[in-house]
């Protein structure tokens, strides 16, 4: 894993079915714009965005996040894309790591849930996430283009998954790449909430990590982040 100060060699994909509430669309946006800082910025939407944007008219459902996020990084020209999705919070560190090798996927850990349904508290899990993707862009582009390249859109359910994930590579049958962690200092909030993908939430069922919090550092107590959602 790396850091760096200059932002111009990331283009951020920013995934949205534009489903969240209105207001906290707005704040979710307006935070998502400063922390990218300089880094070029697409949104994948449903309708248009005050920014770079492309039309993504396709059935929602997990295949076509991975079909949207070919379709965005064969449109930039950056060095790396990182994917940024409508349902988190995010800051500026974040988006200043780096994967340590062009032939390595990096995954942000410092990813904690706040289920909208229970906002009691934070929790963490050690677990990948699309919505903390760092990649060479080269090398997404070339894994995506692989998996469609041999499956279509004939995934096995069970292995639609993150790149460079060696579960999800091995179930679909196709080139193992590596991956690798990294924990920026302020982390990444993601929202669970009903209008999700993952059924878990749509149930109101998924469960707590184990490792919890109610206060944290620069997004803080976890009752009143969740009000941006409320209102």
């Amino acid at each position: 894993m790396k850091e760096t100060q200059c932002m111009q060699d990331l283009s951020v994909l920013f995934l949205t079915l534009n489903r969240m509430p209105s207001k906290f669309a707005e704040y979710q946006f307006e935070t998502l714009k400063k922390a990218v800082g300089d880094s070029n910025l697409l949104a994948i939407s449903r309708q248009p965005m005050d920014c770079e944007y492309i039309l993504d008219d396709n059935e929602p459902g997990y295949i076509n996040i991975y079909l949207q996020m070919l379709r965005g990084a064969k449109l930039v020209d950056t060095e790396y894309i990182a994917v940024a999705e409508d349902d988190c919070f995010y800051h500026e560190s974040h988006f200043k790591l780096r994967p340590s090798n062009s032939d390595t996927f990096l995954y942000n850990q410092h990813r904690w849930g706040l289920f909208t349904w229970n906002p009691e508290m934070y929790s963490w899990r050690n677990r990948y996430s699309n919505s903390t993707l760092i990649a060479p862009r080269k090398l997404l582009i070339e894994a995506l283009e692989e998996r469609f390249e041999k499956l279509g859109d004939n995934w096995n359910p069970k292995f639609v998954g993150e790149v460079g994930r060696d579960r999800v590579e091995r179930g679909l049958g196709v080139t193992l790449r590596k991956s690798e962690i990294a924990f920026s200092p302020i982390g990444v909030i993601q929202f669970n909430h009903v209008d999700a993908h993952e059924e878990r939430q749509k149930r109101k069922r998924k469960s707590f990590g184990n490792i919890r919090a109610i206060d944290i550092p620069h997004w803080g107590n976890s009752v009143e982040l969740n009000k941006i959602y409320e209102n």
